[in-house]
């Protein structure tokens, strides 16, 4: 039987993995429990916490990194000779990212010097396997179309993952440092120009489980201030709609949407969004998604589970009293 050897590239952001990657790694973990075929290494590029990956990463094998401080910063082209030249040593068959911004421009690079097939956006796999394709959204969401990769090597960016019911026992991960290659001088190539980090305390949208989301309809900047409240009190995150941003209302880091980002949380509350095409394919792969719209002809109660005819500002400020009342008495 030949064996199948998945490269999972572990993104880092100020030394933290993102959680989407350690998911990702997990789940592949919990297919190779599954099959006898199917080995995972992984890699992570920049300055980050060995003692967080111990505890979070689950089943046995390989996690190289390259920590120097040529890496502290995001570099495309040194980035991409380092997980191609790893790729290349460990004889890998597919290269997985968690779909991210940097993989959306990374993934592509690899796909060259590789000479691999490039599926982006792509949900996880099921328990078949990697060779059983995967379904994704077209058409801003009216269609949904299957992909397969019939030739190796080859790339995938992960936008969603599967429950997978195997549960790999926590073993020993090895973890080996790699030495920068010197064939890249990527501060030429690539200056860096302006530094931009997120404010502390605000999380991401492509990896958080609550999500509280507002457009045109909370009225403005201010009308997002019930929004925080409500995100805080769940332990969620606020995002936004195209025309909330372009208003200015929120920073791009929170729109999502074909144009912004791609998010599959386990809630999504969706405050005074119409719910265009553009949209709705940002949220497709949400669990729930609850709408609150003062138009009841609004496109966003197509798509969501429940729905909540009213003012944005009234029905928010009533959540936020019951929420507040229940956590008072736990």
């Amino acid at each position: 039987m030949a064996m199948n050897k998945y490269l999972v590239f572990l993104e880092q952001r100020d030394g933290i993995v993102k959680k989407a990657s350690i998911k990702l790694w997990n789940t592949f973990q919990k297919l190779a429990a599954m099959h006898d075929d199917i080995a995972v290494c992984g890699l992570f590029v920049g300055a980050a916490d060995l003692h967080q990956l111990q505890v979070t990463l689950v089943g046995a094998g390989v996690v190289y990194y390259a920590s120097s401080t040529g890496f502290s910063l995001y570099n495309p082209e040194r980035y991409a000779s380092l997980v191609a030249d790893t790729f290349k040593r460990e004889a890998c068959s597919t290269l997985f990212f968690a779909d991210t911004i940097l993989s959306r421009e990374l993934a592509p690079k690899l796909s060259v010097r590789l000479n691999a097939a490039l599926l982006s956006g792509s949900p996880m796999f099921d328990a078949a396997g990697v060779d059983s394709g995967s379904l994704r959204s077209v058409y801003s969401g009216s269609a949904l179309a299957s992909f397969h990769s019939d030739r190796l090597p080859r790339i995938y960016t992960i936008s969603s993952f599967p429950i997978i019911p195997a549960n790999p026992s926590r073993t020993h991960i090895d973890f080996i440092p790699l030495q920068q290659p010197c064939s890249v001088n990527g501060e030429e190539l690539f200056p860096l120009v302006r530094m931009m980090t997120m404010r502390e305390g605000r999380g991401d949208v492509t990896e958080a489980g609550i999500i509280i989301a507002g457009g045109r309809g909370v009225g403005g900047a201010d009308g997002f201030a019930l929004l925080e409240q409500l995100a805080f009190l769940l332990g969620g995150v606020v995002g936004a709609s195209r025309a909330a941003v372009d208003e200015g209302w929120r920073p791009h880091s929170e729109q999502i949407g074909q144009t912004g980002r791609t998010v599959a949380p386990a809630l999504y509350l969706a405050c005074g969004i119409s719910g265009s095409l553009q949209h709705i394919a940002g949220i497709g792969s949400a669990s729930l998604v609850v709408a609150i719209n003062s138009d009841c002809h609004a496109p966003i109660f197509d798509v969501a589970d429940y729905g909540i005819v009213g003012d944005a500002s009234l029905v928010l400020q009533k959540l936020i009293n019951a929420v507040q009342d229940f956590l008072k008495k736990k």
